[in-house]
């Protein structure tokens, strides 16, 4: 049969019983540094035929130096077990966290269940079932994970084109060739995932800075969150094609501060400004973000917009939030008020009872 690949994901990963770890939503299982015993029994793995041969159990992983992992494989046809005069349910018994973990082990090791020590890529030859349980331990206190962890299944592609004498299973000459032949599988995977990677909704975030250079776009300096630096990559090709307008300042401004900001051009300042320093600024531009910026957000922001600026202009960029500021020749009338952080005030002569109660 043809090679089957079974990826470990958040779905299997909520069915399972885990102990000292902690999960993402990209089904990383990460170690509790201050436990000194890390578990995880899966749900089973279905290959929807009886007698299905495994082939490899594979995942990445990074263990502190005096961590040690271990790997409990069993393979079945069955879904249920007898345990004395009961019939229970293998699924059941090894995700309960009511059974004590040395029982969970002693049922896979009377079972034939095959054991790894300090291995991540493992061959599961021997192993025939269609339901495949699998645990695994780390022993020691620190920091680490585990992550695209993939069973495999199907005969190997090197074996296959040898005589059927050479194909024999569990044979030094078929475990031999398999560990080119696994080489080989991780080869095929990374190439399938090309497409992946060049695709904006789902190339991981580091990739998104070399694709902005690709079109002519810096964004080096990390000032971008990675969801606004998406949408500028994905938008580049149109910001390029509106380079040098008003309009394409006003988009790149709402991606980099989700805020909505002003941008005046020297003739919408002829009343305010004196004519000698509006000819001297005729190509200057001010950008007014209503968001405070810190001066490296400024610098970078400011970077990032000259890129976009037609060649004679300057750029000013200026940054405030909603607070006033009163100069020195400002005066408040009699009943002016500047208005502070409070919530509310209560006018003079005014007073709470005992059922009036105040929250943030």
């Amino acid at each position: 049969m043809d090679r089957t690949v079974y990826s470990i994901k958040m779905n299997r990963l909520k069915q399972s019983y885990g102990e000292g770890i902690a999960m993402d939503r990209s089904a990383n299982i990460y170690f509790d540094e201050n436990e000194p015993i890390h578990r995880l029994y899966l749900k089973s793995v279905d290959a929807a035929e009886d007698d299905a041969e495994w082939g490899r159990l594979a995942f990445n992983m990074r263990l502190h130096e005096e961590q040690v992992i271990y790997i409990y494989a069993y393979a079945t046809n069955d879904t249920e077990i007898r345990i004395g005069e009961e019939y229970v349910d293998i699924n059941r018994f090894l995700t309960s966290g009511n059974i004590p973990d040395s029982s969970k082990k002693i049922l896979m090791q009377q079972r034939g269940a095959l054991r790894f020590v300090g291995k991540h890529d493992v061959l599961l030859y021997g192993l025939k079932g269609r339901y495949l349980y699998l645990a695994i331990e780390v022993i020691g206190e620190g920091e680490g994970y585990l992550s695209n962890m993939r069973v495999e299944r199907g005969s190997d592609e090197f074996v296959s084109v040898f005589p059927e004498i050479y194909r024999a299973s569990g044979d030094f000459f078929r475990r031999y060739m398999s560990v080119f032949n696994s080489i080989y599988n991780d080869f095929d995977d990374r190439i399938d995932l090309l497409p992946k990677l060049l695709d904006l909704d789902s190339c991981p975030d580091e990739l998104l800075p070399v694709y902005a250079g690709w079109l002519g776009i810096d964004v080096q300096g990390d000032f971008l969150k990675p969801e606004a630096l998406r949408t500028l990559v994905k938008e580049a090709y149109t910001l390029n094609r509106m380079k040098g307008t008003k309009a394409c300042l006003k988009r790149i401004l709402e991606i980099a501060v989700e805020e909505q900001s002003l941008i005046l051009e020297a003739n919408q300042m002829k009343e305010y400004a004196d004519t000698r320093e509006l000819e001297e600024g005729v190509f200057d531009v001010t950008v007014l973000v209503k968001k405070q910026l810190t001066e490296n957000e400024r610098f970078q922001l400011t970077y990032l917009l000259e890129q976009f600026m037609p060649v004679r202009c300057r750029l000013k960029l200026e940054s405030f939030e909603d607070s006033g500021i009163l100069d020195n020749r400002v005066y408040l009338d009699m009943n002016a008020q500047v208005a502070g952080a409070d919530i509310a005030s209560l006018d003079d002569y005014m007073g709470l009872d005992n059922y009036v109660i105040l929250e943030e």
